[in-house]
């Protein structure tokens, strides 16, 4: 059947694809638009299968609030350059919001939300579109939710080097009005940034001890093993151990790091310093940390 050049024109428009990619797609589904798109995106299922193995770890990462909670995640692309496209821009601003809206519990649910953000199918199914039009693998690879359960509780959040590390740190202060301080919004601001530049895998040692006790006894192991080859006396190796067990704890515990801005005293003197100034205790619920590319 013959295909006018205005439905070619009105599918490239809803697509972005090539004239004649378009055109041929019309005309094996005798003009029919809606099947025309689908027949698209399942050719990009194709492109995508072609470019599933070329690494994916530029793109963005990105955080959206609102009172109950704060969303962090990420979208790669293969390069820097098409995560400046204003179509990759454009998509990842748009999950944002329909995230936000929805407030999906994990990663596999945030992929399969619907929106007309996304031309009535899901978020999945967007990408899909993305990389038949770019022709690079892109990947809404992260995604994570933080809740507030009460007025105490406020998530502050940090965004580093346009969208290369993101992060969410939630505080609970003892006396609800010192949530909405000005000291405690500082408190959230720097403690995002000491996560952000220190990397720390838990708040606190027993959070480490908890969480991370394969990798405790690892440590232990290896530093024992340094001291056995360090020529000193066998009396002094636990000494040894213990030494180099503390400071990995200082190196990996937010709340035992030395503070960015005054690497002299510890991160919990920072705290003890706001809970002063804002008249209440505060505590560090927990934070999240994204850096672009990286593995969790």
């Amino acid at each position: 059947m013959e295909i006018s050049a205005a439905v070619v024109k009105e599918l490239r428009e809803k697509t972005g694809l090539g004239m004649m990619l378009c055109k041929k797609a019309l005309m094996e589904t005798n003009g029919d638009m809606t099947l025309a798109i689908e027949s698209l995106r399942k050719q990009g299922q194709v492109t995508a299968a072609k470019r599933a193995g070329k690494a994916a770890k530029q793109g963005k990462i990105s955080i959206v609030s609102d009172a109950t909670g704060s969303i962090v995640y990420e979208v790669n692309s293969e390069t820097d350059f098409v995560a400046k496209n204003e179509d990759f821009i454009a998509f990842v601003n748009n999950l944002g919001t329909v995230l936000l809206a929805n407030k999906p519990a994990d990663i596999n649910t945030a992929r399969a939300l619907s929106s007309d953000l996304f031309g009535g199918g899901t978020a999945e199914a967007k990408v899909l579109e993305l990389v038949a039009k770019i022709g690079e693998n892109i990947s809404f690879r992260r995604y994570r939710l933080e809740t507030v359960s009460g007025p105490g509780e406020k998530i502050f959040s940090y965004i580093h080097g346009e969208g290369r590390i993101g992060v969410l740190v939630k505080l609970a202060c003892a006396e609800a009005a010192a949530a909405a301080s000005a000291a405690v919004a500082d408190l959230g601001k720097d403690l995002a940034m000491q996560v952000a530049a220190s990397n720390p895998i838990a708040v606190d040692r027993d959070a480490i001890n908890k969480a991370f006790a394969s990798l405790v006894e690892k440590e232990k192991e290896i530093y024992l093993t340094q001291a056995q080859t360090s020529g000193k006396p066998e009396k002094v190796w636990p000494k040894i151990v213990e030494g180099k067990l503390d400071k990995f704890y200082k190196d990996s515990a937010l709340l035992d790091q030395a503070y960015i801005r005054d690497p002299d005293h510890p991160v919990s003197d920072r705290i003890k310093d706001a809970e002063k100034t804002a008249s209440s205790a505060i505590r560090v619920v927990s934070f999240v940390r994204f850096e672009l590319g990286a593995e969790e």
